[in-house]
């Protein structure tokens, strides 16, 4: 049996490692399995850009390739550009295929997607494989007309369109020209969905596009061996942290740019807990920005974008508490990988957050979207992490529920299941 895995990339965002993670574990399995990607960052030989398959021939085969996306890029702006008054999200255009024929060059027996977003596929490729097509969702894209998230709107249960995020009061607009060609593309393809949350599961089954497919529950899985806890004193000595600080971890925020990453919550749950607890221990790691322009209420060291994990296993372990205030998510990597290191997190009862948080034994579930319970929450876990119990019950989770090995191996069991039909 062999597979053949579509990511638009390998290792840049979660999605793209949770692709990778499975890859890697495959590979350790012996399992005949072919990661294909649009964009390759990592050097790994057995990833492979689709490129390969239909390389244009010559320097003039290649300037017209050039030309004609540059072309099609345009044509897709165009869209987009029509919306004066949108609001800031990811619009992929399905009239365009990256990946052409590539799937009928290779033999393979179950074809896997995950994010292919990026105009990567357009869902006409799959029609006439006449093969199981497994599809792993890490947002809401697959059944929406062009969201990865729908905020409050549920129209994606019936039809989309006069879209709230374009805000184009036309009922026919491009969500609903989308949400279109969805219907008809997937008509045929014998989708089997997979959803690393139950949250994302039941939004799944409620949806008209993907509810009559049969939806399956695996959650993202990590190599546990490799994200571990280390000794926090060494951790913190190693990025220059005084070993007497009190650190909280987060990603950098971008206030205005994504609102749903939850950035204004946090910076008035921090203002708040600063003004009750009155401390002056607390210093703050950036991950994912540069920039140190926002006052969070406390001394802040901005890491960069991180792309070595290494690096990353060193920064959850220095942490005393990881916070996420995002608004929307699927079973967001940060908590997992921050618990794998033993660090307890502090999240918005939201999205697949609870399918690993156990709420006041490995963390703590805020409220949403209630600034004073996520304060709330950053004060029970610094006073009851007695013994680094929070730290072990946080490490102890993942180890019992999302080792990379077992969700490979009930990825395989699926698989198994399909090629025998």
């Amino acid at each position: 049996m062999k597979i053949v895995t579509l990511s638009t990339k390998d290792t840049l965002g979660g999605a793209a490692r949770v692709a990778y993670r499975l890859h890697e574990a495959y590979k350790a399995k012996g399992v005949d399995e072919m990661l294909l990607v649009s964009a390759k960052q990592s050097a790994d030989a057995s990833v492979v850009r689709f490129v390969e398959y239909h390389k244009p021939k010559g320097m003039l085969g290649q300037m017209a390739e050039a030309v004609y996306h540059k072309l099609r890029e345009r044509k897709r702006l165009r869209k987009w550009n029509k919306y004066k008054n949108r609001k800031d999200v990811v619009f992929t255009d399905l009239e365009i295929s990256l990946l052409g024929d590539t799937l009928h060059k290779i033999d393979f027996n179950v074809l896997h997607l995950h994010w292919v977003g990026e105009c990567y596929v357009n869902f006409t490729e799959f029609r006439d494989i006449d093969k199981p097509v497994v599809w792993t969702l890490h947002d809401c894209f697959a059944f929406t007309g062009i969201c990865s998230y729908f905020e409050t709107c549920n129209k994606y249960q019936t039809h989309c369109g006069d879209c709230p995020l374009l805000q184009s009061g036309q009922e026919k607009d491009l969500s609903y020209k989308v949400f279109e060609q969805k219907l008809e593309r997937y008509k045929n393809i014998d989708f089997h969905i997979v959803s690393p949350s139950r949250w994302l599961a039941d939004r799944a089954k409620e949806s008209a596009l993907l509810g009559k497919y049969p939806i399956h529950v695996i959650p993202n899985g990590l190599d546990t061996n490799f994200f571990y806890p280390i000794p926090k004193e060494s951790a913190k000595k190693a990025l220059g942290i005084n070993p007497d600080k009190t650190v909280f971890l987060f990603g950098g925020i971008a206030i205005d740019k994504d609102p749903r990453k939850g950035g204004r919550l946090l910076l008035e749950a921090l203002h708040k807990f600063k003004k009750e607890q009155n401390r002056d221990d607390i210093e703050i790691l950036l991950l994912g920005t540069k920039n140190n322009d926002i006052d969070y209420g406390f001394p802040a060291t901005p890491l960069g974008y991180v792309t070595d994990e290494r690096f990353i296993r060193i920064a959850y372990s220095a942490a005393d508490l990881t916070l996420l205030p995002s608004m929307h998510e699927n079973l967001p990597t940060t908590i997992m990988e921050s618990m794998a290191c033993g660090t307890p997190t502090v999240s918005f009862n939201i999205g697949g957050n609870g399918d690993m948080v156990d709420h006041k034994k490995n963390g703590y579930l805020a409220q949403p979207f209630d600034t004073d319970d996520f304060k709330d929450g950053i004060v029970w876990c610094l006073q009851n992490n007695e013994g680094s119990i929070l730290e072990r019950l946080a490490r102890e989770k993942v180890l019992a529920e999302f080792r990379i090995e077992d969700i490979a191996q009930k990825y395989v069991d699926l698989y198994n299941s399909l090629a025998q039909k």
